[in-house]
């Protein structure tokens, strides 16, 4: 992963994710790229659906709680940024590309 997909502050860590509502696709990380990861769920993108199983697939395949996940950016939008608390930048990599491989 390249730095404009994922990077690190002293908030936290941050991942912009490209969401695929509706998909039928069983990964939930179909494609990690230099740019983003790409999320598939299952969810239609109306009123927060989408949005909350993003985070609660996200915190589940990272092993951290949904407390520690926040979309700062792109409420409405299919291009998100993530915050991620309580981890760090190495760890996050590490876990996003173990689950690229796994279904849900």
């Amino acid at each position: 992963m390249h730095k404009d997909a994922v990077w690190e502050t002293e908030d936290g860590v941050f991942l912009r994710v490209l969401v695929k509502p509706k998909s039928t696709l069983r990964k939930l990380i179909s494609d990690i790229d230099d740019d983003m990861v790409v999320a598939n769920l299952k969810s239609p993108a109306r009123e927060g659906k989408a949005n909350t199983e993003l985070l609660k697939r996200m915190s589940k395949a990272l092993g951290v709680s949904t407390a520690n996940i926040k979309i700062i950016a792109g409420h409405k939008s299919r291009e998100k940024t993530l915050l991620i608390s309580e981890m760090e930048l190495k760890d996050v990599v590490r876990k996003i590309e173990e689950n690229a491989e796994l279904d849900f």
